[in-house]
């Protein structure tokens, strides 16, 4: 049985060369075929972006859109594993700041913000 079909195949493969003439080039079905394999690539080397920068965009939207008790109103990084956030939590803001082993709240403040930016211009007057 294996005989038979090891024959069947070099036979099949003796009639498929001898039926189609050497043109000394490359076939133009090959040409088309390594064009589509070029720009299937090419279409996904742009998808997987726009896909991640979607993702992204969604995931700033659903934290828009959350109807969570507590928001972050801001966020600075100081260092590499260290952030300023000034959270608002039931009509009070707070300065937090956060570690990779720590949250710590630096301070507390009126909702509306005024005491805040005083604060910040008082600091920034005596640095100079």
């Amino acid at each position: 049985m294996g005989r038979l079909v090891l024959a069947l195949a070099i036979s099949f493969m003796s009639y498929s060369v001898q039926s189609e003439p050497f043109s000394g080039g490359v076939k133009l079905a090959e040409a088309s075929s390594v064009w589509r394999l070029f720009f299937a690539l090419a279409f996904l080397l742009v998808l997987i972006p726009a896909v991640i920068w979607g993702l992204k965009r969604l995931q700033g939207l659903q934290h828009k859109l959350s109807k969570s008790e507590i928001q972050i109103i801001a966020s600075q990084s100081i260092g590499a594993k260290e952030k300023l956030l000034l959270v608002e939590v039931q009509g009070k803001r707070m300065l937090i700041g956060a570690t990779a082993s720590s949250i710590t709240r630096l301070r507390e403040f009126d909702s509306n913000g005024e005491q805040f930016a005083e604060l910040m211009s008082e600091q920034l007057t005596n640095e100079k």
